[in-house]
């Protein structure tokens, strides 16, 4: 039995209508010297856009967008390595701490003293 004629529209609709899902992009797999060379224009700068990003896009033979998006992959794992790093305190320590400083400001209490900042009391 063949398909009636609002399945078919329903399904071409799907697929060539106003909001089509586009096909899925394949992986860009870099070449071990691309790969090199992104990693020492990363050491130089986090950040490669305008003129730069062309010239090193048209060197390595890559478009501007696989240059723009290896940099923004790039600088999501050296984020996660600095945090890494720092040990799982870290992060806990950092946040409130300016809470915690300003309120010695403010009540002039000497850094050297412990706060319990975990009781009710």
């Amino acid at each position: 039995m063949s398909p009636s004629w609002s399945e078919v529209s329903q399904e071409s609709l799907l697929l060539h209508g106003p909001f089509a899902r586009k096909p899925k992009r394949i992986r860009t797999a870099f070449s071990p010297s691309q790969l090199l060379r992104l990693e020492r224009a990363f050491e130089k700068n986090h950040y490669v856009v305008g003129a730069e990003r062309k010239q090193l896009a048209s060197s390595l033979s890559l478009s501007e967008t696989q240059v723009k998006v290896w940099f923004q992959n790039r600088r999501t794992k050296y984020k996660r390595q600095k945090l890494e790093e720092e040990g799982p305190d870290s992060d806990q320590k950092k946040k409130g701490s300016h809470h915690i400083n300003r309120w010695r400001l403010a009540t002039k209490q000497s850094s050297g003293e412990d706060i319990d900042v975990t009781s009710n009391d």
